[in-house]
C-alpha cells in the first residue's frame, strides 16, 4: 500500500495578526505623509504672502524715492489698504545725521492676516532728497 505523506504547510498566507500590524504601519505612514503635505501647503501659502508683501513694500519705496527726488515728500505717518494687506509708513528727517545730507528715515510696515494670525513685515531705510 502506498503511504501518503501529507504535511500541513503554514507558510502559504498571512495570519490575521500580521495583516493587522501591516495595516497599522501603513496607516501611520499615510497620516505622517498627509500632515507633511498640509504643512508644506501652509508654508507655501505664507511664502506667497511674504513675496506679495515684499513687492508691495518695494513699490511703496520706489514711489517715495520718486517723490523725494521731486522734493514732494510729506513727513508724518501715512497708512492705507491694498487688497488683504494693510500698510503704513512714517517719514521723518533724521536729526542725528548732518542736515546738509537731507536724509529721510523711512519706516514701512506691511500687515496681513494668515490663518487667524497677524503677519507683519517691517522695513527701515533712508531716502535721499538729492
Amino acid at each position: 500500500m502506498a503511504e501518503l505523506n501529507y504535511r500541513l504547510n503554514n507558510n502559504n498566507g498571512f495570519s490575521l495578526l500580521e495583516l493587522i500590524i501591516s495595516v497599522a504601519i501603513l496607516s501611520i505612514g499615510i497620516t505622517i505623509i498627509l500632515q507633511a503635505l498640509a504643512f508644506s501647503s501652509r508654508m507655501a501659502g505664507l511664502s506667497c504672502d511674504i513675496t506679495d508683501a515684499v513687492f508691495l513694500a518695494e513699490d511703496k519705496i520706489q514711489e517715495l524715492e520718486f517723490k523725494a527726488k521731486q522734493g514732494s515728500v510729506e513727513e508724518g505717518l501715512i497708512s492705507d489698504r491694498n487688497g488683504k494687506f494693510d500698510w503704513e509708513y512714517g517719514i521723518t528727517l533724521d536729526p542725528n545725521l548732518d542736515p546738509a545730507l537731507k536724509l529721510y528715515k523711512l519706516n514701512l510696515k506691511v500687515n496681513w492676516q494668515k490663518l487667524g494670525r497677524k503677519e507683519e513685515l517691517n522695513l527701515n531705510t533712508y531716502l535721499s532728497k538729492k
